[in-house]
């Protein structure tokens, strides 16, 4: 018979046992997403690419550095840096951002798109929250997988947070976890933490290439009131009210808000204050990370349609039009960042009236991929040339 002290032991191994394969299996789950690469096919205009350490030593060799793809015309004008990703969880920015250089074609001036601003971000998922790893794209040559991220850059990067975060330099006090959010953390500081150290790289970029027009691409809960929502900074404001009302005429509905001075640290705040680039910021509506919203599968994520949010239709607690049998699907959210960049060119053009600003290019718009779909526009890298292929 065993004894009570062998016994013992015998139930602490097997719990033991237990607990090694539970961590291993999470762990699993863990490498799957950290250690996933997403594939590009860049278009004729792709001129080289980059890591956003050239503009910041620093960050090289972390998980903060990041690719950044140029699309030179040759044609002196304006330049832009179109940013995807600065919130991961928020993946139509970044599917934007790789449709934009799959099919991009600059007659003048230069584009800069960065498709995973925060690249450690983008290798977590939401903690807590149970979000499905990936999401799946359907195109004519099958399923193309991409990640769904975190908002905040990942905890093995950059760790402990403090108990408030204060940010640089205006000593504003916000959340702890903001410390790790690229979008309170700018315009970044060379000797902070490891986002703030990202942000200060994106600044350097900005301000040394000249960039005329900055975009940061975003997704919002449908009961935020920024939502379907250019926000413009002081010198962007004209130029976005009426990119605004064109788009509502045109396109889908489209607010304007102005860049508010009493908060720090968001894009069309700090980039604007700390360069002289034209900045906004764009927010599409994504039901996904709405907190009424039901259960949270890859399904939402890519049709965005959820019963609790046609109720909160219902009752009027949404800041945007929702109709449960359309849904907010994600081809409509990527093709809203589209024509909303392209929109706020055309803009740009017309008032700064300066051919040394102007910029003339194309990609496709919400209405092209509202007729042939979002796959239709994403190239099969087997089958591509190996020269234009790329993996993030």
């Amino acid at each position: 018979m065993m004894s009570y002290e062998s016994g013992a032991k015998l139930r602490q191994l097997i719990l033991l046992c237990c607990a090694l394969g539970l961590a291993w299996l999470g762990g699993r789950e863990f490498v799957e997403l950290r250690e996933m690469k997403e594939s590009v096919v860049v278009s004729d205009s792709f001129t080289r690419t980059f890591m956003l350490s050239d503009y910041f030593p620093p960050i090289k060799g972390t998980e903060m550095d990041t690719p950044v793809y140029l699309f030179d015309s040759g044609v002196p004008g304006g330049s832009m840096l179109y940013l995807g990703g600065t919130h991961p969880y928020e993946p139509a920015t970044s599917l934007s951002a790789y449709l934009i250089m799959e099919n991009l074609n600059v007659e003048k001036g230069r584009v800069f798109v960065c498709p995973h601003a925060n690249r450690s971000a983008s290798t977590v998922g939401m903690l807590g929250n149970a979000y499905p790893k990936f999401l799946h794209v359907e195109t004519p040559f099958g399923p193309k997988p991409y990640r769904i991220g975190d908002r905040n850059s990942s905890p093995l990067d950059q760790w402990p947070d403090p108990f408030t975060y204060v940010h640089y330099p205006s000593g504003q006090n916000l959340d702890y976890t903001d410390s790790r959010n690229l979008n309170r953390t700018f315009p970044g500081r060379p000797d902070g933490n490891l986002t703030e150290q990202l942000a200060f790289a994106i600044m350097e970029l900005t301000r040394k290439e000249n960039i005329t027009l900055f975009v940061d691409s975003h997704e919002a809960s449908l009961m935020y009131p920024v939502v379907a929502t250019y926000v413009a900074h002081d010198r962007a404001q004209d130029m976005a009210m009426m990119a605004a009302m064109e788009l509502t005429d045109t396109e889908f509905p489209m607010k304007c808000e102005a860049s508010p001075k009493s908060l720090r640290g968001l894009t069309h705040r700090e980039v604007g204050d700390f360069s002289d680039a034209l900045v906004i910021l764009m927010e599409t509506p994504e039901p996904f990370i709405d907190r009424v919203a039901g259960k949270i599968t890859e399904d939402l994520m890519m049709t965005g349609k959820d019963e609790f949010l046609q109720t909160a239709a219902e009752h009027e607690l949404l800041f945007c039009p929702y109709d449960i049998s359309v849904g907010c699907p994600m081809w409509d959210r990527v093709g809203r960042h589209l024509s909303g960049t392209l929109a706020m060119i055309r803009q740009m053009n017309d008032f700064a009236a300066d051919p040394e600003k102007e910029l003339r290019l194309s990609f496709p718009t919400y209405t092209d991929v509202k007729e042939k779909g979002l796959g239709a526009f994403y190239h099969d890298p087997s089958k591509s040339d190996p020269s234009k292929v790329f993996w993030n």
